[in-house]
């Protein structure tokens, strides 16, 4: 275990032996004597303050220590370090629509499972995946309808190097592995850009691409006509995609496409949930959220689903912007792809120098917050209740103490000796 602020856990050491030593300070009544005038002496409570030998209120004061120590602790921010070893291993996996076949991404992945600590599955949205769950989850992808989603080698590079930082603490070095069909549409232009940021060697493994598996031709790039739904018009309950705002307002601007129509357009639906991989977004509202919604069916058929309504007052179905909007929108399903392989070049410099990344060159996990730290401040409180406990009852056994004294003192004081 380590601190990320020793210096709290030391303040904490210092401040408990202060409370160490004021135990050793005990108030208390003085020894009684025998005098003849005691009827002369003032009837007020006497007490005088010594040190003593040993402590006093044993339990209160590990009590106190305690609580002192765990808040301490909990500001130290205590760090359990993982069981470490010389090369760990990240595997990077491709599941988007290039992908020809899942289950020779599983297979591929199920071959580098010897010390992985991180996963991250991609298509267009990279996910960080525990790698105990890394066969389940590409069973579950293999078994759902194709995604229609575009892979991003950027998106995985981002959250991989996110990956690196949290598990580097557990190795010397990184291995990264990229199981992908490494086709022109998951390049783009900040790719090689994020490719620099990982300072070491790159493995990359290719799978077959749809291409591959369709014979040379890319058939899912052919188009359809879509079938446009207005969510306006549908029955309530009749959609699955999208769901009733709270607060309905107004957005000045949407894009469909290549197409951008401004207008004070009333958004009165908002996106029902997590979409699955046949739904990708079509349009956008101004603020970025989706507008539009293309889900791809059975064969080659896709509905887009469309949540707001076209503007039927004023002068708008007349502007230019106005028509090229409607054109898009209800333009063919399907874009185009580019299945060929990535060239020869990019490939080389995205594998990068032969050595791994070393730790050291990957930037830490900015963390000010670690597990253990709730459970030290939930200890601290506890033992700050016991605290108030414990001096309850040794107030009613002092003042229990205290009243047989000065009982006694009174009784003394009648017959004339003092106590």
């Amino acid at each position: 275990m380590s601190f990320l602020f020793p210096g709290f856990l030391v303040a904490a050491g210092l401040v408990s032996a202060a409370v160490v030593v004021l135990h050793f300070l005990v108030t208390q009544q003085p020894r009684s004597e025998d005098l003849p005038t005691v009827r002369f002496v003032p009837d007020v409570p006497a007490r005088s303050t010594s040190v003593a030998i040993k402590p006093s209120d044993l339990l209160l004061l590990l009590v106190r220590v305690l609580t002192i120590m765990a808040i301490g602790a909990a500001f130290a921010q205590p760090q359990l370090k993982p069981k470490h070893q010389r090369v760990s291993r990240i595997v990077m996996a491709d599941v988007s629509r290039a992908t020809g076949n899942i289950k020779e991404v599983a297979d591929s992945a199920a071959r580098y499972t010897q010390g992985v600590l991180a996963t991250v599955v991609f298509d267009s949205v990279a996910r960080d995946v525990n790698p105990n769950q890394l066969a389940d989850t590409l069973a579950a992808i293999a078994g759902k309808p194709r995604s229609v989603r575009r892979g991003s080698l950027s998106s995985a590079l981002i959250t991989t190097l996110r990956a690196a930082s949290r598990v580097r603490d557990g190795a010397d070095s990184i291995d990264l592995v990229v199981i992908s069909p490494f086709v022109g549409e998951e390049r783009d232009a900040a790719t090689a850009s994020l490719r620099a940021l990982w300072p070491g060697h790159i493995t990359p493994v290719h799978v077959a691409s749809t291409a591959d598996v369709a014979g040379g031709a890319d058939a899912a790039a052919s188009k359809s006509t879509a079938r446009v739904e207005w969510v306006d018009s549908l029955p309530a309950g009749n959609n699955a995609l999208w769901s009733a705002r709270p607060k309905p307002d107004t957005v000045g601007a949407v894009r469909a496409g290549t197409a951008v129509m401004v207008y004070p357009f009333l958004r009165r639906w908002q996106p029902a949930g997590k979409a699955d991989s046949t739904v990708r977004v079509y349009a956008r509202w101004a603020d970025g959220t989706p507008a539009a919604f293309e889900q791809q069916g059975a064969g080659n058929s896709c509905v887009r689903s469309v949540a707001f309504s076209l503007p039927s007052a004023g002068d708008a179905g007349l502007r230019p912007d106005f028509i090229r909007f409607v054109q898009d929108l209800s333009a063919p399903c399907g874009v185009a792809r580019d299945v060929a392989p990535l060239p020869s070049d990019f490939m080389t410099s995205f594998e990068g120098p032969k050595t791994l990344a070393p730790v050291s060159s990957i930037k830490p996990r900015e963390m000010r917050m670690t597990p253990l730290v709730p459970w030290l401040l939930g200890a601290a409180l506890l033992l700050a209740l016991i605290e108030l406990l414990v001096r309850r009852i040794s107030g009613g056994n002092a003042g229990a103490a205290a009243a047989a004294l000065e009982a006694e003192v009174a009784k003394r004081k009648g017959t004339g000796v003092a106590a």
